[in-house]
């Protein structure tokens, strides 16, 4: 019973994260070796998507609908004018979807979707996903099997793996707000990253639990659409095998070194930007110290590059097989040369950007 309940709490504490993070950016900072200050070392996910999070869907997904519900019966449900999120068209013949790019941590009011998205979202017979983070909570076969993939199993523990300095922060730091077991010694940097991100949101302030992919499964249940996923979580987990153990050091620490406020500040900028249908970048690589960089060239190239690819070939699927599809990931995921619009662009496919509802039978 003891093993059922830590898959149970380890897999609604990786949530936020097996999307890559939980859309609330870090403000920490990535140090040198010795000051260990200066430069933020956030993934371009941990700045946008992507979740479901700590001791989200098992106890509050039932919550989260009911809120959902009164907030469209009760609440004044017209959307914000500002309220523009990025979404674009994409057809070949007499095929189409849409692309919508998501943020993992909303505010009040994102439930409340402008005409043309909304529209889009209504004509669409499946709403695909990263992963279907809902089905995952109430299969506790698979939470088992993701716990284990998350273990080291040669013999190892994290602190065979990090540096002292910063395996005690990250300890006295999961100690204070009451998140650490020594158990937890057991499991591999994302699982650590995890806590530590979903405890900087926490106290932050930011609600991890609004996120568009709990808004959207809640929209997609009571109009009976079915929901497709992009990725499995071996894809999701399989960046993390990229984290050398160096950067997952200055990772782990800098979450331990975040300053709430600040935290609190760069998630407001970055909903902004996402709110008013603004490109999200990834990390600007001049704010990686020298001896990081070829890490994070490694990881990030996991993160998007490949992921990417493979998000666009399974959009092409969609296509091919004539679903009819709300495809919606990490916005990240969108924008750049490598960016899954410019990807369908090359492949063929007319993707244009929606701005208002009659552009939805001609984008523009």
């Amino acid at each position: 019973m003891k093993i059922k309940k830590l898959a149970s709490a380890v897999l609604s504490a990786i949530l936020g994260t097996v999307i890559i993070f939980s859309g609330c950016s870090n403000g920490g900072s990535v140090n040198d070796n010795s000051s260990k200050a200066e430069s933020s070392i956030t993934s371009s996910e941990s700045k946008t998507e992507s979740s479901q999070s700590s001791k989200v869907e098992s106890s509050q997904t039932s919550k989260t609908e009911s809120q959902s519900s009164k907030n469209e019966s009760s609440k004044n449900t017209e959307p914000d004018a500002d309220y523009t999120p990025a979404m674009w068209k994409v057809t070949k013949g007499d095929k189409e979807m849409y692309l919508f790019g998501s943020i993992h941590a909303t505010q009040d009011g994102a439930e409340n979707l402008p005409d043309y998205v909304q529209k889009a979202f209504d004509e669409c017979d499946y709403l695909a996903m990263e992963l279907d983070t809902d089905s995952m909570m109430n299969d506790l076969g698979q939470a088992l099997q993701l716990t284990q993939k998350l273990m080291y199993t040669d013999g190892t523990t994290i602190k065979d793996h990090i540096s002292k300095e910063t395996y005690d922060a990250a300890v006295k730091y999961l100690t204070e707000k009451g998140l650490y077991i020594s158990y937890y010694d057991n499991f591999k940097p994302m699982m650590w990253i995890s806590l530590l991100e979903n405890a900087m949101c926490n106290d932050a302030g930011i609600d991890i639990t609004k996120s568009m992919e709990s808004i959207m499964t809640s929209k997609a249940k009571k109009a009976n659409k079915k929901i497709l996923e992009v990725e499995n979580i071996d894809i999701q987990l399989g960046v993390f095998d990229n984290i050398s153990d160096e950067l997952a050091d200055v990772m782990i620490l800098s979450y331990t070194q975040a300053d709430p406020s600040e935290q609190a500040k760069a998630n407001n900028k970055l909903y902004e930007q996402w709110k008013h249908g603004e490109a999200i970048k990834d990390t600007d690589e001049d704010e990686i110290p020298d001896e990081y960089k070829e890490d994070y060239e490694k990881y990030s190239k996991a993160m998007l590059t490949d992921r990417n690819k493979g998000m666009a070939d399974k959009a092409e699927e969609y296509m091919n097989d004539g679903k009819k599809v709300f495809f919606m990931v990490g916005a990240a995921h969108m924008y750049g040369d490598n960016g899954i619009v410019q990807l369908l662009t090359d492949r063929g496919y007319t993707v244009e950007r929606v701005s208002k509802t009659e552009n939805l039978s001609k984008a523009a």
